[in-house]
Formats: C-alpha cells, sequence, structure tokens
C-alpha cells in the first residue's frame, strides 16, 4: 500500500484518456463556451473555448502538484516540521523513508480523485455545450461529488489511523 508507482499509471491513464477527449472534442465545440452553469443545469455564464481549456489545463496541472510535488515538498522539509501522530516513531530513521513512501502513495491516489473530478466535470460542461438547451448534467455531477466526498473521508480516515496505530512492539523502539 505504500508504492506509488501503480496510482501513478492510473493518474497517467486518466491524462491521457481526458487529454485525447479534449482533442477530440476541442474542433466540434463552439468559440463562446458555455462554462458556469446554475444549480438546474441551465447556462448562467460563458467563455472563450480557448479559455475554457487553458482554465481546464490549470485545474489538471493542480492535480499534478498534488500528485507529484507534493509529496516531496513533504518528505523535504524538517522533521520538526512535519506534523504527524507519533511522529518521533514515524520519522526515525529506519522507517522515515517507508513513511514518505505511504505519504507519497496515498497523496497519488489523492491525486487521481481529484483529476476525475476535473476530468468529469469538462466532459459533462463539454456535453452540456454538444446539448441544443445547453443543460449540465447537474445530477449526475453531484452524485459523483458525493460519491468523491464518500472516498475522500475514508481516505483521511486511513491515512489518519496509519498514522495513530503503532505496531504493538513499536513501544519498544521508540
Amino acid at each position: 500500500m505504500d508504492d506509488a508507482r501503480f496510482p501513478k499509471i492510473i493518474y497517467f491513464l486518466m491524462l491521457v484518456a481526458g487529454l485525447l477527449q479534449w482533442v477530440r472534442f476541442y474542433p466540434l465545440l463552439p468559440e463562446r463556451m458555455a462554462s458556469h452553469f446554475g444549480y438546474d443545469g441551465t447556462p448562467n455564464g460563458w467563455m472563450p473555448k480557448d479559455a475554457f481549456f487553458l482554465v481546464m489545463s490549470l485545474a489538471v496541472g493542480l492535480t499534478g502538484v498534488i500528485t507529484f510535488l507534493t509529496p516531496h515538498l513533504i518528505a523535504a522539509r524538517p522533521d520538526n516540521r512535519v506534523n504527524l501522530p507519533h511522529k518521533d516513531y514515524w520519522l526515525a530513521p529506519a522507517r522515515r523513508a517507508k513513511t514518505f513512501r505511504f505519504i507519497a502513495a496515498q497523496m497519488a491516489w489523492f491525486g487521481c480523485a481529484i483529476l476525475f473530478i476535473v476530468l468529469f466535470g469538462s466532459f459533462l460542461a463539454m456535453r452540456a455545450n454538444f446539448s441544443l438547451d445547453g443543460h449540465f448534467d447537474n445530477d449526475t455531477m453531484i452524485k459523483v461529488m458525493a460519491a468523491f466526498l464518500f472516498v475522500t473521508v475514508l481516505w483521511i480516515v486511513h491515512f489518519v489511523r496509519h498514522f495513530y496505530r503503532l505496531p504493538a512492539d513499536s513501544s519498544a523502539r521508540r
């Protein structure tokens, strides 16, 4: 569970699929796109197509920061600047690398979840621009966001519990 390779592969596969979707749909979309929608899915804000894809690219870039840069920034901090339960145990020289591998893997999974939300939201926005009424599928987006929030809560609980739990024989090694 502390290997970031698998979630990073998933991340890159989702990224490639999303970029291929953008390349496919870009020429088919109107120059002025509905980009903001009311609670009922009715468009209430528009922007040039290029600006829409720039904003989406920046959002995807942010997921890359979360996935790839944040774990390295945390690992580069001095131990007194890292906030972990049982910090002395988890940041002991014998466990420090493994601790940061776990953090990197967890951040990679979280980055995958955020990337999915960004790509899915951009897909729904593009699909709305293809429809005659420009209606955004809020119901589906709300369900996906609810699932994302549920998974995020589970992820946080797993992450925190990992560091609060010490192996049974750890008290002698602290």
